[in-house]
């Protein structure tokens, strides 16, 4: 079961550190809801996680909307990329800090993103579905 948690908690860090680079350059900039589902084979079903985010102007222009920090444990490497259309894709390899492969396609707006992802890890497989909305301008 602590392994299972230790992928679950991984796999939540990921995510966020995810060049979504492709989709950032069509946000609005603002206040944004995310929510993010998980599910994995053989857990019970896990309950949504929502955070807010600020979206400035030199965010959404840099392409740094949906990137943090890149956690130095990790080798995460993307590849495959792919956008057009309101649509993207890639695929990301790890070997550490846990082997991890997964696939990701998604759409945008300017105003909101739909992400599917399906992470493949011995553990198990793992499937996370994030979406993001404006909900307003930054209170700042």
């Amino acid at each position: 079961m602590k392994q299972k948690s230790t992928c679950l908690a991984f796999s939540a860090s990921v995510m966020f550190a995810l060049p979504l680079t492709l989709a950032a350059a069509g946000l609005t900039p603002g206040q944004y809801e995310y929510t993010i589902k998980m599910n994995m084979a053989g857990m019970p079903n896990m309950p949504a996680q929502t955070m807010k985010r600020c979206l400035t102007a030199k965010d959404v222009s840099g392409n740094k909307a949906f990137e943090m920090a890149a956690d130095p444990n990790s080798d995460c490497q993307i590849k495959d990329m792919s956008q057009s259309g309101g649509q993207f894709s890639y695929k990301m390899s790890c070997t550490k800090p846990k082997k991890l492969d997964s696939a990701v396609k998604g759409t945008f707006t300017a105003t909101g993103m739909t992400m599917d992802m399906t992470m493949s890890m011995p553990d198990g497989t793992m499937t996370q579905t994030t979406t993001s909305k404006r909900i307003g301008d930054c209170k700042q």
